[in-house]
């Protein structure tokens, strides 16, 4: 979910900055993931897998260097949801392409979803009004990433055999990332209703 910033929000440097350090983490981050989805086509998955793994851990440590070091910007603050988006919108992508499709459409869904969303903070934004990610965010990319973690892990570790193992941890993949679509969702309606009046 996102929470609603005014003018007088507290915390957050609204002045547009040449890139800290957290931001050039973030940037960093989203290039690792590039780079792990070019391994994956390239059916290098354990290479593909260790990245994705960084960047998620690189997504923990560009948050808190921002809050420690003082340097929450909105700027970051894009940069933060933007890399979050491509990356799991993305993986999702590529799942679907070389693993299974469901993967696929799961990952057509969360487009859609970030779509209306971005649109409706443009709307906000065009009338001085910053939205951002709040805790219901958080859970939302922990579960996506969550349901990435196993899926490439378990086809890099376990494709060779296809035994029931690897047939157990792809369901439980699959049940995972279903249930962030569908929470995505939820926390969408329930975005829909709280800044309804904001954009109108």
């Amino acid at each position: 979910m996102e929470k609603y910033l005014n003018d007088e929000s507290d915390s957050i440097s609204m002045k547009p900055k040449f890139l800290n350090l957290p931001d050039k983490i973030t940037i960093f981050r989203l290039f690792l993931a590039i780079v792990s989805f070019v391994l994956m086509f390239m059916d290098r998955w354990i290479s593909a897998f260790i990245l994705i793994v960084v960047a998620i851990i690189l997504d923990v440590v560009d948050g808190r260097v921002a809050r420690r070091l003082k340097l929450v910007t909105t700027q970051g603050i894009f940069l933060d949801i933007m890399a979050d988006k491509i990356v799991i919108i993305s993986t999702f992508l590529v799942i679907g392409i070389k693993i299974d499709i469901i993967f696929f459409y799961l990952g057509i869904l969360m487009l859609i979803r970030e779509y209306i969303i971005d649109t409706m903070r443009a709307i906000a934004a065009s009338k001085g009004k910053v939205i951002t990610s709040d805790k219901f965010s958080k859970i939302k990319g922990a579960i996506f990433m969550m349901a990435m973690i196993l899926m490439v892990g378990n086809y890099a570790f376990n494709n060779i055999s296809f035994d029931a193992t690897y047939a157990m941890v792809s369901n439980i993949a699959i049940i995972i990332a279903s249930a962030g679509i569908i929470f995505s969702y939820i926390t969408l309606i329930r975005f829909i209703i709280l800044y309804k009046q904001t954009i109108e």
